[in-house]
């Protein structure tokens, strides 16, 4: 019996994209620690925060050469199709070379989650620390779905520093990319 449990927990990005080739749900899924999770449908205002982000963050890089994706693009940690986890980030900056052919990036700059209730623990917790290890990864950006609250964790050398936001005119600057929003915009049209 621990052995059927343990290869329930035993998949890998090669297994999750043959998945997601074959799958005509509509479902989205993601690769936790071995775990195919399939993701939650977003509420309203969590798809309002990621757009009030995404939107001015992804006309702001038109200009110097980086790309903003909104939701579509995954995260993994190498090319090898044996790893163990693979995320759907709400938003993500990617800058420099790209492969139109990829349904991933191993090397994206600023990753934006927003959390609710029922992802607040995985995103918090094992993607985060997976994010953390992303080599070029300077900002990591947790953004509250149910209060005005962001966790902006920032690179610095070999650690990360979080601050958090919680004012409306708390600024959420994203150095790595000369990018900057007021808390008011992020939750713009959020009623909590």
């Amino acid at each position: 019996m621990a052995e059927a449990a343990r290869e329930m927990f035993n998949y890998t990005i090669c297994d999750l994209d043959a998945l997601a080739d074959s799958d005509r749900s509509g479902e989205e899924f993601e690769l936790i620690d071995g775990m195919i999770v399939v993701m939650s449908n977003p509420t309203q205002a969590h798809e309002q925060i990621a757009s009030n982000i995404g939107a001015p963050l992804k006309l702001a890089m038109n200009k110097p050469g980086c790309r903003t994706y909104q939701g579509g693009m995954r995260v993994q940690a190498s090319d090898e199709a044996s790893g163990r986890d693979k995320y759907r980030p709400d938003v993500m900056v990617h800058c420099g070379p790209r492969d139109d052919k990829k349904t991933y990036f191993t090397d994206p700059v600023v990753v934006v989650e927003v959390l609710s209730s029922s992802t607040m623990d995985n995103d918090r917790g094992r993607k985060l620390e997976f994010y953390k290890r992303q080599v070029g990864l300077e900002h990591i950006v947790l953004a509250y779905s149910d209060q005005m609250r962001v966790e902006h964790y920032v690179r610095s050398g070999e650690s990360w520093k979080c601050l958090v936001l919680t004012a409306p005119y708390s600024v959420l600057t994203l150095e790595a990319v000369s990018f900057a929003i007021a808390l008011e915009e992020v939750y713009f049209d959020i009623a909590f």
